[in-house]
């Protein structure tokens, strides 16, 4: 997520000079799944002017495309999230200037991101507050990065105190009662969990669904 947030901190750092220099012309999204992800991604971040929130809200494309690429391996979502999250956009060069054009065609094809839609979570305790506890761990994670001036963030703030709450409701007893024996295996249903979590909808959304367990 760090990588991914300093290749978008340098399209933002980009935008002025490339809002100003480019004309204006006919933006596409592409038809890969990989490029178009990466690229929805960066353009919601760039149009969020760097904000951890617009970050968190945007890694939804990167869930939704890792979720993709691992459906034969599921266990893997963590690991290959990471990979995707440290590839640079695939449009750098006109990012800035298209970002404004693109957010509209990325809504289009993914309604799954809207912030309008209702979230439901498991109904299973366990496995509600182990899918909010991998996204608030993620989320948390990504509040730590570099485009963060100075300390925590409020975000940060908000994000690790849930991931705290929730850690201290998953011991070792209900993770065992759930056939999670060792690290090894929890580390495996963490991966599994943040998979399972990514469609329910908008993360900001999903989020306030966490919050909002008692």
């Amino acid at each position: 997520a760090m990588a991914a947030l300093a290749s978008a901190t340098m399209a933002l750092g980009a935008a002025p000079m490339a809002a100003a220099q480019a004309p204006a012309r006919a933006v596409t999204l592409s038809s890969d799944p990989q490029e178009a992800a990466l690229t929805c991604f960066y353009a919601a971040v760039v149009t969020g002017k760097g904000k951890t929130e617009a970050a968190a809200e945007a890694s939804w494309f990167l869930f939704d495309l890792t979720r993709q690429q691992t459906e034969a391996a599921p266990e893997t979502f963590v690991e290959k999230l990471e990979a995707t999250a440290s590839l640079p956009p695939p449009n750098l060069d006109t990012l800035a200037a298209d970002a404004p054009q693109l957010v509209p065609l990325c809504a289009a094809r993914y309604p799954l991101i809207s912030s309008k839609r209702a979230i439901t979570l498991p109904a299973d305790p366990f496995t509600r507050e182990m899918q909010c506890f991998a996204l608030t761990s993620y989320l948390a994670g990504m509040a730590e990065s570099e485009l963060e001036d100075s300390g925590e963030s409020p975000f940060g703030q908000r994000v690790g105190a849930l991931a705290d709450r929730l850690a201290a409701k998953l011991t070792e007893e209900r993770a065992k009662a759930a056939g999670i024996a060792d690290a090894e295996a929890m580390q495996r249903q963490f991966s599994l969990s943040l998979r399972d979590i990514s469609p329910l909808g908008n993360p900001m959304k999903v989020l306030e669904a966490c919050e909002a367990m008692k």
